[in-house]
């Protein structure tokens, strides 16, 4: 039974040593998308519309405002709306998923830092540099 019991806990470790390796070699080696010549030689203002007719398209997305959008492809987003923290990840991920499928492969979704908004700590005089 002992003997059985070590058998077991040593193919629990080998399949999670394989997962852990298998993960290892999928994500961490893949290279980032580039942006596009497309892209790059568009001027700023050109990108920024782009993006605005996107998200014209989905009522979801008319709170947002593009802010920069760099030839790099990390483009900043103010958003005008309170979005959940538990919602607000998965909502941005799907963004930048339909944006890189659009428009261009190198996108990458950035949102404007926000000051802090805690009455109490400005009440008391605190304040968080951002």
């Amino acid at each position: 039974m002992i003997r059985c019991l070590q058998i077991n806990q040593m193919k629990i470790l080998w399949d999670h040593f394989k997962y852990k390796k298998t993960m290892k070699n999928n994500f961490s080696l893949t290279k980032t998308p580039q942006t596009s010549k497309k892209w790059k030689q568009m001027l700023e203002n050109e990108r920024i519309k782009k993006l605005l007719i996107e998200l014209q398209k989905n009522k979801l997305y008319q709170n947002f405002q593009v802010v920069k959008a760099p030839d790099n492809g990390q483009v900043v987003f103010k958003i005008n709306q309170h979005l959940p923290a538990n919602e607000r990840g998965l909502f941005l991920l799907e963004l930048e998923e339909k944006l890189k499928s659009i428009i261009d492969q190198g996108i990458t979704i950035w949102c404007e830092p926000v000051g802090d908004k805690s009455k109490l700590r400005n009440l008391r005089g605190v304040k968080i540099k951002t």
